[in-house]
């Protein structure tokens, strides 16, 4: 059967073998008739929470916490964070909350700083324009700024951003576009400490379980335990912003909707522009993909207790996500696109490929794994060696320097303590736009599962066997290489699916 594929920064047909299955998304849930006023309704009718206007006073200070530009993926143009944002300051003005006694926080992490621009995309024109000089990027280097609030019963220091942390009302703007985000998350990790942020981003605690399972994973035990520590030390009010998975939109959609899904046949005038796209040159592809927004819509807000409300959403975006699978298989095709939450108006570059293939798309499940252990990830992608100084010099020397030496992921603490302190990776991470040097490392650990559970990544269109090699994945020229490599090592009986994404979603055994 003819599917669409991506590969990269392009789409390609492919004519899978007759005894693939082929698992697509569910359609978009229908959005909400009117994004404010279901914002408003929720703001105004908390769960399992006091309303703002009696947990604040005329004096108080409040921190307006949110997700950066790492969810959801591509950025939306038009963001419910905006509207969240212009409905709070509406509110707060009422109350009689003074402007100089608002705040704004973007919780980055240890990611890299958001850029005005992203930032004004973020809040929406107006709010940045009457708030710009009160909008921070949090900094998990700002030793001045950062508060420890308790300790774990391991010891583990919870330490926070102290701007947020001191004031009377944390309002926080989340953005749930998978069940990995949202709750204690956004506190614990978007504006952590690095010595709150390793000891659930280990590969230890990683190997605990799928990190888009939250009940069952050992990253959300640990976060969700150093929320409760803190809990009564500081005041929450959660915003929940739940999306659907309307990934396309105007052209894209008719272009980029799955074969399957549009009565099983190709349009020629798609055929014709999918052929007409591929020759286009490499940098208008990419220029492309850095400005295309998505089509997510607002399906749900809950708003109020931080646990009551993320278990809404929960249900919700499960709803929407969940794709039930019949079995499990020995061989998983992917297309994998140069989209990740770590190279938004950036380049892919290998480690980021690393963290794709076996952090993100392997963990796209809920209960057992689609993929029989021991199986096969066949993963369409041309594996790019390039990397963009600017956001990831320390993937740059991570890559080269210790992956090429093949490292044992549980004996490289003694590299992190040397990223952690490395002078030039801090200077680029605090004054300009780079990811926190050790955060090479957590998207190396980020792949703990699948390095331990699947026995080999082909990756199907590589345009260089070399970049492959400190990656630990397989060269085949096309995918019907690819597949050929399979036969050769599992023999013609064995079970294929492919997983055609985006959208994105998660399998689940009926």
């Amino acid at each position: 059967m003819k599917e669409l594929i991506f590969y990269g920064d392009d789409v390609l047909i492919y004519d899978f073998p007759e005894d693939v299955d082929i698992y697509y998304a569910k359609k978009p849930i229908e959005p909400l008739s009117n994004d404010k006023t279901s914002i408003t309704q929720a703001i105004e009718n908390p769960i399992k929470s006091a309303p703002i206007e009696s947990r604040v006073t005329k004096n108080s200070k409040i921190a307006i916490c949110f997700d950066d530009v790492s969810v959801p993926l591509p950025l939306i143009k038009d963001d419910v964070r905006a509207k969240a944002a212009e409905i709070v300051i509406k509110k707060l003005k009422r109350i009689g909350i003074a402007k100089h006694n608002i705040s704004f926080i973007c919780a980055t992490g240890l990611h890299r700083k958001c850029k005005p621009k992203e930032l004004k995309l973020l809040l929406g024109k107006r709010i940045y324009s009457e708030f710009k000089n009160q909008i921070f990027n949090h900094d998990v280097s700002n030793k001045e700024n950062l508060t420890i609030l308790g300790k774990t019963q391991e010891g583990d220091e919870i330490e926070i951003n102290k701007l947020a942390s001191e004031a009377d009302l944390i309002i926080y703007l989340n953005v749930t576009f998978t069940p990995l985000n949202g709750g204690w998350k956004s506190i614990i990790v978007g504006l952590g400490s690095y010595k709150s942020i390793i000891p659930h981003h280990s590969p230890e605690v990683l190997q605990q379980g799928s990190f888009m399972e939250p009940n069952t994973s050992g990253l959300h035990k640990i976060i969700w335990d150093m929320g409760r520590k803190i809990q009564k030390k500081i005041n929450i009010f959660t915003i929940e912003l739940v999306l659907n998975n309307n990934f396309f939109t105007g052209i894209y959609q008719k272009l980029y909707k799955p074969i399957g899904t549009n009565s099983g046949k190709l349009a020629l005038w798609r055929k014709l522009l999918l052929s007409i796209l591929r020759r286009f040159p490499k940098s208008i592809k990419s220029y492309t993909r850095k400005n295309l927004k998505a089509g997510y819509q607002l399906i749900g807000v809950f708003a109020g207790d931080i646990e009551h409300a993320h278990k809404k959403s929960l249900e919700l975006i499960n709803n929407q996500l969940n794709v039930p699978v019949k079995k499990q298989y020995d061989v998983i095709i992917y297309g994998a696109p140069n989209v990740t939450p770590y190279n938004v108006n950036s380049d892919m570059n290998p480690l980021l490929l690393h963290t794709l293939i076996l952090g993100y798309l392997f963990n796209m499940h809920n209960g057992r794994s689609p993929l029989r252990d021991d199986g096969i990830l066949i993963v369409s992608n041309p594996a790019y060696g390039k990397f963009d100084m600017e956001q990831h010099p320390s993937y740059y020397d991570f890559y080269n320097d210790i992956l090429s030496k093949k490292p044992d992921i549980f004996n490289i603490k003694d590299i992190e303590d040397r990223y952690l302190n490395n002078e030039e990776y801090i200077k680029k991470y605090r004054k300009e736009y780079a990811y926190h040097g050790t955060h090479a490392l957590m998207v190396y650990y980020w792949g703990i599962l699948g390095l331990k559970k699947v026995s080999k990544v082909i990756i199907a269109g590589a345009k260089d066997k070399k970049i492959l090699e400190p990656l630990n994945f397989d060269y085949a020229k096309s995918l019907d290489h690819a597949l050929e490599l399979c036969n050769e090592i599992l023999g013609d009986n064995y079970s294929t699916a492919y997983l055609c994404m985006p959208p994105l979603f998660l399998t689940e055994f009926k």
